[in-house]
């Protein structure tokens, strides 16, 4: 799922750290629920992405018209130059879960490729105020795909990309249910916010 001198994808959070493209989705999240944009992600908010050990910040603008624009900035290091992404996400809550459809709209200043997916990312609040991001698990994902439980491609290899391939209302469905919430195994990132 490596692709070289790539987009560094969100939230693609993980490409951003790994160079590589996180599950995504050809279909947009959320269609066919009301989306608000969450008054709780608005700001800035620190924490470690994936399993660096360095600190990232992410801030999330309030949206124009449902669309919240999200800038994820890697400070440089003594071994990293750092750098930064911008994502257009919109929130959704299907079955009790509360999502983001993430789209990369930039990647260092440049302008990120139009073909590239949506990501699903799974977001959720401790009692504690601290903020848990999930990207979709990619071997969970391609077990789903492959025992037909949501429509998808694998690219072949160890590495192949992988993409579901859902209608919309059938993605919305699908991530309200159990199933769908089984996808994001693990926190990419848990934030506090900043102050």
């Amino acid at each position: 799922m490596c692709r070289l001198p790539i987009v560094l994808v969100w939230a693609a959070l993980q490409l951003f750290l790994t160079g590589c493209l996180p599950v995504t989705s050809s279909s947009p999240l959320g269609t066919t629920a009301a989306t608000a944009p969450d008054p709780r992600l608005t700001g800035l908010w620190k924490g470690r992405l994936g399993s660096s050990m360095d600190r990232a910040y992410i801030a999330f603008y309030p949206g124009d018209g449902g669309a919240r624009k999200i800038v994820v900035l890697a400070p440089p290091t003594v071994n990293d130059k750092g750098g930064w992404m911008v994502f257009e996400a919109r929130e959704a809550m299907l079955g009790g879960n509360t999502y983001l459809d993430a789209r990369e709209i930039g990647d260092d200043g440049k302008a990120s490729d139009p073909k590239l997916g949506h990501i699903p990312v799974l977001y959720r609040f401790g009692s504690n105020g601290l903020l848990a991001l999930y990207l979709i698990d990619e071997k969970a994902a391609r077990t789903a795909i492959g025992k037909g439980a949501i429509a998808g491609i694998v690219k072949p290899g160890e590495f192949g990309d992988v993409t579901i391939t859902a209608s919309p209302a059938t993605l919305d469905a699908f991530f309200a249910s159990a199933a769908g919430r089984a996808l994001f195994t693990k926190p990419l990132a848990i934030l506090q916010r900043a102050k």
